[in-house]
């Protein structure tokens, strides 16, 4: 009789400069089931995204520093290029303008309640399945 085949956990980019925070998130999302990549800016989450074909959503910070890009421009080039992916854009400063979600995104202040995070990243997966 052939197993019963399972789902693997869905697979999220974390995309966080502080190294702290970075961390904090990458353990609340494996606690709850998630797989997880981490990047420290949006180049090295671009890097990710082209050889990982995988991945299901994205958790981005806004502000980086480092890198060509910020949050926002990364959550817009990820939802023209791979628009199955769910994004998830974070910020204790950077509200969003008009203009700066893609369609699809989701914006979250911070401090990020970890509930909430999860809570948030399966209501997305959902709607990208559906």
């Amino acid at each position: 009789m052939p197993e019963p085949t399972s789902t693997p956990p869905a697979l999220v980019l974390v995309v966080e400069d502080e190294a702290l925070v970075r961390m904090t998130l990458v353990d609340v999302l494996e606690d709850a089931g998630f797989k997880v990549l981490e990047a420290a800016h949006a180049d090295e989450a671009l890097q990710h995204l082209q050889a990982v074909p995988r991945i299901n959503a994205i958790v981005t910070d806004v502000e980086m520093p480092r890198g060509s890009l910020n949050g926002f421009e990364l959550a817009r080039k990820v939802r023209q290029e791979r628009k199955e992916i769910g994004v998830l854009i974070a910020s204790g400063r950077a509200a969003p303008q008009p203009g700066d979600l893609p369609e699809g995104a989701v914006f979250i202040g911070k401090p990020v309640h970890p509930g909430s995070l999860v809570h948030l990243l399966h209501t997305l997966l959902g709607a990208q399945s559906g």
